[in-house]
């Protein structure tokens, strides 16, 4: 049976002193929380600026203690040294962020994720009070408000400088974290801050922008992309963009189109700009011969890029040139040869050639002629085939490839019984996509 020796009794000790520590900690913040509303609530004392500036400090300071010491960068060793210090038992893991495998230290109120015996970030999920940044930055500002002479300013200006960098290292942990819509708003709040001190947090400004775009939050990129042009943080033309993007997104078509010319024009080398303003311009149904001059100085930057070399071809054909639309298409195939649309719409370019050579032999009255018109037809119908056979191997759910084998399939099907198998084959595959 087992036996409790001196050796457990003095584990229990050490766990129930760490437990009345705890619990007096968080009675020592709770008293100092409760005292702050009595006296913002006091109809004295809550008309001082001074009252609210000691809340936004006790909630400051809340904010503060979980991270402690801890910093990014900061190596292993280091940590383990402040870890000396610290009253909370620590277990450990690994776990995987990002592609990437961190050690993590795990207390009862965070998590620190390490790579390479290094700091990366960490995950605040307790705090002995909820929101206690966003609880100070509104007493801050509620002291603002009434420090009508101005006299506590240096003060506020310094709080709310320290609250904003607290708020970004914030949104940076949140951002690695891939909790993206804290991100966003620990950004914001950073923002805030440094506007109630009189700076522009133009860094935070650019990073709202995009981390909304990403979790779909259109609006307020547009407000924080805008913002980000306006204090001239363009990032070589990528702000520009991301906020054509976001317009896009709300239907602001005309308004992304002005966004991306100008973005262009300051930022002529900017691939992102370029291939947005080619979207842009095809979808608006611009002049061909005016996308494809930007398509060329795209292909300049990403010459493997093979939708450039899609959308080009595309391009060429609406201007009739088929013979360079070809070789775009070749281009594409070439780069990738498993590539489905480079395969498909090379063998529909030729698919379409035959059908206009018979549509034109249907026509003519002259019976050589008539032949000669059917022999060109079936010669670019036969060089379609092996293309859009392999382009329904690579997507055989594509309909309109399934049809055009059909139709060309049938159309040779007296020549070869492998037409003509080929043909019911594909029929039946119509008849159950109906």
């Amino acid at each position: 049976m087992f036996k409790k020796g001196k050796k457990m009794k003095r584990l229990l000790i050490a766990v129930l002193l760490l437990l009345s520590v705890n619990v007096a900690f968080s009675q020592k913040y709770d008293k100092k929380i409760a005292a702050s509303d009595k006296n913002v609530e006091d109809p004295k004392k809550g008309v001082n600026p001074k009252t609210w500036i000691s809340r936004g400090e006790l909630f400051y300071e809340i904010a503060s203690i979980p991270a402690g010491s801890l910093s990014s960068g900061m190596s292993e060793e280091t940590y383990k040294l402040l870890l000396a210090g610290e009253s909370e038992a620590v277990t450990t893991q690994t776990e995987t962020l990002n592609d990437k495998q961190y050690t993590v230290y795990i207390f009862d109120n965070k998590k620190v994720y390490l790579e390479n015996a290094v700091v990366q970030f960490w995950d605040i999920f307790k705090y002995e009070t909820q929101k206690p940044m966003q609880r100070a930055y509104e007493a801050y500002a509620k002291a603002k408000s009434l420090d009508k002479e101005g006299k506590n300013s240096k003060k506020l200006n310094e709080n709310f400088k320290l609250l904003a960098s607290l708020s970004k290292i914030e949104a940076f942990n949140k951002y690695n974290l891939e909790k993206l819509p804290e991100a966003v708003d620990f950004f914001a709040l950073s923002i805030d801050c440094s506007a109630e001190a009189g700076e522009i947090d133009t860094l935070s400004i650019y990073y709202a922008g995009v981390i909304a775009l990403g979790t779909k939050n259109f609006a307020a990129s547009e407000k924080y992309l805008r913002k980000a042009i306006e204090t001239g943080y363009i990032e070589n033309g990528d702000t520009y963009a991301y906020l054509a993007e976001a317009l896009k997104e709300l239907n602001k078509t005309e308004e992304a189109r002005t966004i991306l010319e100008k973005g262009f024009e300051g930022n002529p080398e900017n691939n992102q700009i370029i291939i947005s303003l080619i979207n842009n311009y095809m979808a608006a149904g611009k002049d061909p011969k005016e996308i494809i001059p930007l398509i060329k100085k795209a292909q300049e930057k990403e010459p493997t890029n093979i939708n450039l070399h899609i959308v080009e071809g595309d391009l060429l054909e609406r201007l009739e040139d088929t013979e360079s639309a070809a070789k775009c298409y070749r281009k594409a195939i070439e780069i990738n040869p498993d590539d489905f649309f480079g395969h498909y719409k090379l063998g529909l370019l030729y698919f379409n050639i035959g059908a206009n050579y018979s549509k034109l032999a249907v026509e003519e009255k002259d019976q050589k002629k008539y032949e000669e018109l059917l022999s060109l037809a079936d010669a670019e119908l036969k060089k379609s085939l092996p293309l859009l056979e392999k382009a329904f191997k690579l997507n055989p759910s594509e309909i309109s490839t399934i049809q055009a084998l059909k139709e060309i399939n049938f159309r040779f099907r007296m020549e070869d019984d492998k037409y003509k198998q080929d043909a019911e084959k594909y029929t039946k595959l119509l008849e159950e996509n109906k």
